[in-house]
């Protein structure tokens, strides 16, 4: 794909340089205003600019806070959006659980895993029942209590 023309990309540092407003073009979803952000220009120059009026975002990507729950900052802002992203919170939370991802990888898509041993608590509905996932053995717990033998016997 080509790159995107100079200036097309910016690059926004700060919460406080992003906005969310009610989109005009989608009931309930929301429009991504940038008031500040770093432009790049041809042969690899960048500026921080300040846009007036804010400049609105046509696509939106970014790291999520690992670990954090609600994604950080940008989770909160690419949240409900009426343009593009390229992700979001539940997505990155699929993507960070390694035994979700064995399993979608095993059953869903044929591909060898690493031999898996998991225990689970719960039923943990993320995870079916069918298919078997070759490659992958869970083994789910009701209570980590008193089933030391189950464990053992794994």
């Amino acid at each position: 794909t080509p790159c995107p023309p100079a200036g097309a990309m910016v690059l926004c540092l700060s919460p406080t340089w992003a906005s969310r407003v009610p989109s005009e073009t989608s009931p309930g979803a929301w429009s991504l205003l940038l008031s500040r952000g770093v432009s790049f220009k041809v042969g690899g120059h960048s500026a921080l600019e300040t846009f007036v009026p804010p400049r609105r975002a046509n696509y939106v990507t970014g790291t999520l806070a690992p670990g954090d729950p609600e994604g950080g900052w940008v989770g909160e802002l690419a949240r409900d959006l009426d343009c593009p992203t390229g992700g979001s919170v539940p997505l990155a939370h699929r993507l960070e659980d390694t035994l979700l991802a064995r399993w979608v990888l095993s059953a869903g898509a044929n591909l060898p895993v690493p031999p898996t041993l998991a225990f689970v608590l719960g039923a943990r509905g993320d995870l079916p029942a069918q298919p078997a996932a070759p490659g992958v053995r869970l083994v789910r717990l009701q209570d980590p209590q008193g089933q030391q033998s189950l464990v053992q016997e794994e």
